[in-house]
């Protein structure tokens, strides 16, 4: 058994008694290297750092208030179609998208109105068991969508009674809204659903 401590207690003075000055330098250097916030800047860098500037500053000084938005109000649009209040279906993915933003946005303005809209299907339940049925409307480069809850009048169950997810379709309901919680939800109620 001695033979064996008295190499590993060698060992272990070996290993804790190095110099650590080199390590203690590297330590400091660092330190005071993290203190440091001045930057010298050679003087090609430095009469790019300046042009920059001026450049921003002349930029921004031009900038006047942005023009107000550039979509039109679903009143300046030839959007009633026979008894439908608002038929979003003529209108182009962008339009569609942007007009269905205000609509939730502003709620109040729209409610009661017949509305017909395209996208595609969607469904989900809640935490508390409800089953919650939807149109998503993508923008023109399917990169955002703009969800619009639906209910049917009628007793359907689901998914016997409802398109495949994600399936074209066109809704055309009474846009309303609900309450749940805090939050204020918009959805089309009597909806019929029609294949695209």
């Amino acid at each position: 058994m001695k033979k064996y401590i008295l190499p590993v207690m060698a060992a272990l003075m070996l290993a804790s008694c190095g110099d650590t000055s080199n390590i203690d330098k590297m330590i400091e250097s660092s330190e005071a290297a993290e203190t440091t916030t001045e930057v010298t800047l050679s003087p090609e860098d430095k009469a790019v750092a300046e042009a920059a500037e001026s450049m921003a500053e002349s930029y921004f000084a031009s900038q006047t208030t942005p023009p107000p938005s550039q979509i039109p109000d679903l009143e300046d649009l030839d959007v009633k179609n026979g008894d439908i209040d608002i038929d979003l279906t003529g209108l182009d993915g962008n339009m569609i998208y942007a007009q269905m933003f205000n609509i939730t946005a502003d709620p109040e303005k729209y409610t009661g109105k017949k509305m017909r809209v395209k996208g595609n299907f969607a469904y989900t339940t809640g935490d508390n068991g409800k089953e919650y049925f939807a149109i998503i409307i993508p923008d023109a480069l399917a990169c955002c969508s703009q969800g619009l809850e639906f209910v049917r009048d009628g007793d359907y169950t689901y998914p016997d009674d409802y398109p495949q997810l994600d399936e074209e379709i066109i809704i055309t309901g009474t846009f309303d809204t609900y309450q749940e919680g805090v939050y204020t939800y918009c959805e089309l109620t009597d909806a019929v659903i029609e294949k695209a």
